[in-house]
C-alpha cells in the first residue's frame, strides 16, 4: 500500500495564517477609525479643502491670463489711437496687475518702444531691465533690439553695437540678422571704427545673391567706410 506523503504542517496553515492577518488589519483599522474618529474627519476635510482650492487657483490663474491679453489689446487700441501718454499710464499699471502673467514681457517692451518714441532713453531702459526678457525668450531679439537703440539715444554707441551684435546672434530670421550687422556698422561708424564696419559690412555682402536689390546699397556703405579707413 502506497504511503501519502502528508505536506508540512506550517504550509499547510499558511493560507489560513494570511487570512487571519487580514482579517485583523482590517479591524484594526476599523477600531482605529472609530476611536480616531474625529481625526479622521478633520483629514478628510483638509483634504476636501486642498482639493478645491488647487482647482480654484486653476481656475483664477486661467481668468488672469484671459484678462491680461483682454486688457492687453485694449492698450494697443489706445497706441493705434495715438494716446501715447495714456498707454504709458496704462502700461504701468498693467505691469503692476498682470506682471506674473506671459504678457508682462510685451506689455514692458511696449513701455519701452512709447519712453524711446518720446526720447526719454533712461525710462526705456528702466522698462526693460524690469520687463525680466532675455535673449533666450521668444522676446529677446525685440528686447535686445530695443536696448540697443535706447543705448544709441544715449549717446553709449560701444555698448549699442555690442548689443545690434547680440541680436544678430540671437535671431533666426536672415533679415534681422543682417539689418542688426548693419546698425553695428553704423555704431563703428560713429566710434570711427571705419575697419570694424568694413568687416560687417563684408559679412551683409558674403549673404547676399548678385542679383538681390540690396546689395548695391551695403557695397557702396562699405567702399565708403573703406574709403574713411584709408
Amino acid at each position: 500500500m502506497v504511503k501519502r506523503h502528508q505536506a508540512p504542517r506550517g504550509r499547510q496553515s499558511r493560507p489560513d495564517s494570511d487570512d487571519d492577518a487580514f482579517i485583523a488589519g482590517v479591524l484594526h483599522a476599523g477600531n482605529w477609525a472609530k476611536s480616531n474618529q474625529t481625526l479622521l474627519t478633520a483629514l478628510i476635510a483638509v483634504l476636501v479643502v486642498l482639493v478645491f482650492g488647487a482647482v480654484y487657483l486653476r481656475n483664477f490663474r486661467a481668468q488672469k491670463v484671459q484678462n491680461a491679453a483682454l486688457e492687453l489689446e485694449s492698450i494697443q487700441n489706445t497706441i493705434a489711437a495715438g494716446n501715447a501718454d495714456a498707454a504709458k499710464a496704462e502700461l504701468s499699471l498693467f505691469i503692476e496687475q498682470f506682471g506674473d502673467t506671459p504678457y508682462a514681457g510685451e506689455a514692458a517692451l511696449l513701455l519701452g518702444e512709447l519712453y524711446l518714441d518720446s526720447q526719454q532713453p533712461e525710462l526705456a531702459l528702466r522698462a526693460l531691465e524690469d520687463s525680466g526678457v532675455d535673449a533666450s525668450d521668444p522676446l529677446g531679439p525685440q528686447a535686445l533690439r530695443l536696448e540697443a537703440r535706447a543705448n544709441e539715444a544715449s549717446g553709449e554707441y560701444g555698448r549699442a553695437e555690442d548689443l545690434y551684435l547680440q541680436v544678430a546672434d540671437a535671431t533666426e530670421m536672415t533679415f534681422e540678422r543682417r539689418e542688426a550687422w548693419a546698425d553695428a556698422a553704423r555704431m563703428r561708424e560713429l566710434q570711427e571704427d571705419w575697419t570694424g564696419a568694413v568687416a560687417l559690412y563684408g559679412r551683409i555682402l558674403e549673404g547676399i545673391e548678385e542679383t538681390d536689390p540690396s546689395r548695391g546699397l551695403y557695397e557702396m556703405r562699405q567702399e565708403e567706410a573703406r574709403m574713411r579707413a584709408g
